[in-house]
């Protein structure tokens, strides 16, 4: 599915349904996140992570790598990732992020995913990519 996205916004309404569809269990608990600098990865996962009911600032993990999110009122959390900065594949593999994706209370969000893309090659996953079209328009393609 491709979306022509106008806004910020319309980004994160986009990124709240995606995020209704996987708590509900019609998509995979992984998402992957793909694009150029600036192209709306994190204001996708901030709409994302707002979507499901969290009301604390939603900032990219870029020099953290990963934060958790606990969904209120349920024994689901979301983790937000972003490997832009990650040089290696052991590193992403050192999160344990495998484990986590086996986790069916966990939600992941991968920023960058495709630094290390044969990792979830046979896993379970929902691809969106960003295409920056002007100052606020963006393609988002959702597979």
């Amino acid at each position: 599915m491709t979306i022509n996205s106008t806004s910020i916004s319309h980004t994160q309404e986009i990124a709240t349904q995606l995020a209704q569809e996987v708590l509900k269990g019609e998509k995979p608990n992984l998402i992957l996140l793909e694009g150029e600098l600036g192209g709306g990865k994190t204001t996708f996962s901030q709409g994302f992570i707002r979507g499901l009911g969290i009301t604390q600032p939603v900032n990219s993990p870029t020099f953290v790598i990963m934060k958790s999110y606990p969904l209120p009122h349920t024994p689901v959390t979301i983790y937000h990732l972003d490997l832009y900065r990650i040089e290696m594949e052991w590193e992403v593999l050192e999160l344990d992020i495998m484990e986590l994706i086996k986790n069916p209370q966990a939600i992941i969000l991968i920023e960058w995913a495709n630094k290390v893309e044969h990792l979830w090659t046979h896993i379970p996953h929902t691809k969106v990519s960003f295409q920056v079209d002007g100052d606020q328009n963006r393609t988002i393609t959702i597979e």
